[in-house]
């Protein structure tokens, strides 16, 4: 038979191993430059192989990058980069079986570059650290039903995590589970990836620290049944088991990004996250926008970790196509019943524009069970019924710097509300806010709404000129401090 052919293999001029941080850095003029060499390279052949014979790889020494041109199969090809070095993918590859990415290289795709899964499983599954993927092109078999199938699963444990691993750009679509998966990993960057057409969730990261997802695109994520739940991004850990085997995801960062259409749940989450910031983000069309919350307890599956010392900062939140209730910003911490002392949550909630959210028993922003949260220079506009709700157990809560337009009440001639406390074991700062209420607005204008007498509101220096009713008070202790009208 003839002979069996191994990729194209090229060296940098200086004939030394490109390193992967290298290669990072070099960006794609760098990448240009290796393919043009690697082009002009002769290729390597293997010895002649009998029937059914698996190709020989040369043992010889090889270059940094190695190129799938010519390569027979696409599993080989990678096993022939050494570490630090690189295989460029340049054409479509059907697989059945993950490309498994367990040394510290580079997988970088170019031109038709394109993994297209023919079942569900995790298309590329890195188990290494020190390892990238660069502008994936991957694909499964559709995102509108259940299953298993990922497009970059990282895999880490609690007794061997991974550290310093990198996904940047590329496209990841029709995946029956998630676009990014991470579990274990410290010093991950997740960076303009887009995903579209999932499952379950755009980008997972279970018991991640010290790590980014940064300027993402995420679109449509379907929530077919038996899922209870889906995400655009979601920082979380596995509350089946105890802490100490799946601790909270830590320090992580979620900015820049854009998620767009997951109707039927949350478009940004953390659940229990511990220095969690959700930053500089727009969210659109989705059920909930940022949803900050706990996690069950492994046991009793009670509420038992809360979200602590998050920021929610600089965000857009917004409903264009979606008319179905729900929360643009939504705080909860452990525990359910008003008052409980399971732990509370923490942190800040600070310069985000919320448009078209609330409805039902919901607001613009939601929150419950926390102690000495701020919310802070929020732009409300065109809520449905209500801007901020403080639902009960809210410790300490300020609400300061708020503007409030254009509130739509659900039902014709319904009452509207800038600020709310529904049920009781509220403490809560108002001030400095201020009400506009929509042109030709038929129903009530209310500034504060407290509907139980278990609540002790404090309100200074509002401007409440344009409600009907700056309080509307059912028993409780409202205290005001120059505040007008």
């Amino acid at each position: 038979m003839p002979h069996a052919h191994m990729p194209h293999i090229g060296r940098s001029a200086e004939h030394s191993p490109v390193g992967r941080r290298a290669v990072l850095l070099t960006g794609a003029a760098t990448a240009a430059g290796v393919l043009v060499a690697s082009s002009r390279a002769s290729s390597a052949t293997a010895a002649t192989t009998g029937a059914g014979d698996v190709p020989q790889v040369d043992t010889a020494p090889c270059s940094s990058t190695v190129v799938d041109t010519d390569a027979p199969d696409l599993d080989a090809a990678l096993a022939s980069v050494p570490d630090g070095g690189e295989l460029v993918v340049t054409r479509r590859w059907e697989r059945a079986a993950p490309l498994e990415v367990a040394r510290p290289v580079t997988v970088r795709f170019t031109g038709e570059g394109h993994l297209a899964a023919r079942g569900d499983f995790s298309v590329v599954r890195v188990t290494a650290s020190h390892a990238s993927v660069v502008d994936a092109a991957v694909s499964g078999t559709g995102g509108r039903r259940a299953g298993a199938g990922r497009g970059i699963d990282v895999v880490g444990t609690h007794d061997a995590p991974l550290d310093d691993v990198r996904i940047s750009g590329g496209r990841l679509s029709d995946l029956s589970h998630d676009g990014v998966r991470a579990e274990h990993v410290s010093g991950l960057v997740v960076q303009g990836v887009a995903v579209a057409d999932v499952a379950y969730a755009g980008v997972l990261l279970r018991s991640c620290e010290d790590s980014v997802v940064r300027a993402c695109r995420v679109t449509d994520v379907h929530q077919p049944s038996p899922y209870v739940n889906s995400y655009g991004v979601i920082v979380t850990r596995d509350d089946t088991v105890s802490t100490s085997v799946a601790p909270r995801s830590a320090r992580v960062v979620v900015e820049g990004c854009t998620v767009v259409g997951v109707r039927l749940w949350e478009g940004l989450d953390t659940h229990a996250g511990d220095r969690v910031v959700i930053r500089d983000n727009v969210v659109r069309d989705c059920r909930v926008g940022i949803a900050v919350v706990p996690c069950r307890d492994e046991l009793d599956r009670s509420y038992r970790h809360a979200p602590l010392g998050f920021v929610v900062a600089d965000n857009v939140v917004e409903r264009i196509d979606l008319a179905t209730p729900g929360a643009g910003i939504l705080v909860k911490g452990a525990g359910t019943s008003v008052g409980d002392a399971a732990e509370r949550a923490t942190g800040f909630v600070t310069g985000n524009t919320v448009r078209g959210h609330g409805g039902g028993t919901e607001g613009g922003v939601v929150l419950y069970l926390t102690r000495d949260v701020v919310v802070s220079r929020t732009a409300l506009e065109g809520c449905v019924d209500r801007g901020v709700l403080a639902y009960h157990s809210n410790d300490a809560l300020t609400v300061t710097r708020t503007t409030v337009s254009g509130l739509v009440p659900s039902t014709p001639g319904g009452a509207v509300s800038a600020v709310e406390a529904r049920s009781g074991a509220n403490t809560v700062t108002v001030s400095a806010t201020t009400v506009s209420r929509a042109p030709g607005a038929p129903g009530p204008v209310r500034g504060v709404a407290v509907a139980s007498s278990d609540n002790l509101v404090d309100l200074l220096a509002n401007d409440w000129r344009e409600t009907d009713l700056p309080v509307w008070n059912k028993g409780a202790v409202v205290r005001r401090w120059a505040d007008d009208a």
